[in-house]
Parts: C-alpha cells; structure tokens; sequence
C-alpha cells in the first residue's frame, strides 16, 4: 500500500473522542465479545462534507447529537449504529483532514491500558467512561498503529453482515508476526498464518471459530502502520464510481489477484480511508474474511 497512514496530531483526535462521544454500539446490556470490533469513529475537518460523502456511497445515515463542548454525529445504516463522527481540526501542514479509527472490544480498558504500557506501545488516552457509551482508551502500538478499545455497555452480536457495514479490519505493521502477537495478548486472539491475497501472508486474529481482523506486512519501509477497516458491498465497481462522483479517490484499485477483483479501497474527499469488498464466505471459512 501506498504511505495511507501518516501519522495525525491523534492526541487532539483522541480529547475530541473524549468529550464529544455520547453512545455507544448496539447490544444487549453485558453482552461482552471481547477481541470483536464493536465501534468506528470518523476524526474530520468536514462533518458535512463526509456525510455528503458517506451517505452517497454507502447509504449511510447521520443523526446528530448536541452535546457539549462538542456535537457528536451517529453513523447508522440498516436496523443499527455503525459509530461515530466528530469535527477535528486538520493540524497545520497535515496532508489529510479525515481519520478512522477502529475500536476492539476488551473486558477491562484499565488492564489493557496497563498491558499496552507493559509491551511497548503508548496510552495516547487513558480510559474514559462516557455514560451511554462504556469506557473507552486510545493506543498506539508498538509499531506505530492507532487503535482503540472499548468496554461498552453492551457488544453487538455476531451476525451476518449486511451491505453497508463494516465487514473486516485489516492492520499492516512492519512486522506482523509480533503485531500478531502484541494483539493476541490484548485481546485473547488465536492467531492464524496462511497464503492469502496476491501470494502474501497474511496473520489472522481470531477468538473462537470467528476470524475478526488480519495483520499484513507493509511493502515499503516509508509506509506507516495503521488499522483500515472495509464495507461491505454488493458491487465494488459501482461503489467506485459512486465514490468518485462524491469526489472521493481510488487509492487501491480492484486487481484480479486481489479477490478477483472484489475489494479496493477508497480515499473520502478529505484523505480518509476505507476498504470495500464484495465477499462471499466460503464454507468452514475460519481464517478468511468474514
């Protein structure tokens, strides 16, 4: 991949998280599946631009939430909430205005804090509870990739994807052996090496018999590590004509050799990235994109 995950000013990004996120993901109160990716905020210098943008290509749609001292946009889609939206300020000279952030389900945000301190990554935010939403921190690991968990209150169950949604989370670190690692020790995953994509390797998270994010290795040295997520769709081509339209980029265009042409991933009009693919799963697809 191209350099997609230049660095932001994430301590800013994590203080907005902090203050503005009122509500948390859909589940039943206790439900916990720790290592499952439960919450997806959107760090931008335009709300209304990536509402324009997001809800022409992905249907998505925004409620907004005034809360103080900063309003909060829920991005929902389907019968549920797919997470959050919140205005950043680009830092000076940033060459993007927009930023994902992906967010893991763990039992306890203070012993993961205290795991990712033991292990050589960061506390960027330490943990936060914010009524209707959990406890939440942000990290960076060891390698340099953005994350976040959270221990809300209550976890979205395991269910069949439906187009629009967050289907998968991809991590590229320059070792994805020890990300793999690192990961597994936060959040219980098993971990699965196979042949996957355009003949590269990719390391699998999983808990259980549900695969829930791969690590891949970067392909250049000046790529930086981070986390990207993909939608699900019915038909990548028409999802990047639909992308370009809005004024979005393709910054990975569909390959045969990646899916046979599936999956691509686009950049909003502000930088932000996002993966989309069209997946079938296989039977007994443990190990592969589910």
């Amino acid at each position: 991949m191209i350099r997609i995950f230049a660095t932001w000013a994430v301590l800013a990004v994590a203080s907005a998280v902090a203050q503005a996120s009122p509500l948390g993901p859909d589940g039943q109160p206790g439900y916990k599946l720790a290592g499952k990716f439960i919450w997806f905020d959107l760090a931008t210098d335009d709300p209304a631009g990536a509402r324009a943008f997001y809800g022409s290509v992905f249907g998505w749609r925004f409620s907004e939430i005034d809360r103080r001292p900063a309003p909060y946009t829920l991005i929902e889609h389907g019968a549920g909430k797919i997470g959050g939206m919140f205005r950043q300020a680009r830092p000076q000279g940033a060459p993007i205005g927009s930023r994902w952030l992906s967010l893991i389900s763990v039992k306890d945000v203070e012993a993961a804090a205290r795991y990712v301190r033991h292990h050589g990554g960061q506390v960027v935010l330490a943990p936060v509870a914010v009524t209707g939403r959990g406890t939440h921190a942000l990290f960076r690991d060891p390698q340099g990739a953005y994350f976040g968990v959270m221990a809300s209150e209550g976890d979205p169950p395991d269910e069949p994807v439906a187009d629009g949604d967050v289907f998968w989370v991809d991590l590229f670190a320059r070792n994805p052996e020890q990300a793999a690692a690192f990961y597994a020790g936060l959040a219980g995953y098993d971990i699965d090496r196979a042949e996957a994509l355009a003949g590269r390797k990719r390391w699998t998270l999983a808990t259980g018999e549900i695969a829930r994010a791969g690590v891949w290795a970067l392909k250049a040295d000046t790529d930086a590590p981070g986390w990207l997520p993909y939608i699900l769709v019915d038909n990548v081509a028409a999802t990047l004509a639909r992308a370009r339209a809005a004024g979005g980029k393709v910054v990975v265009g569909p390959r045969s050799n990646l899916l046979d042409g599936d999956l691509a991933v686009i950049a909003d009009p502000n930088g932000g990235l996002i993966g989309v693919v069209n997946w079938v799963a296989p039977a007994a697809a443990k190990g592969a994109l589910q």
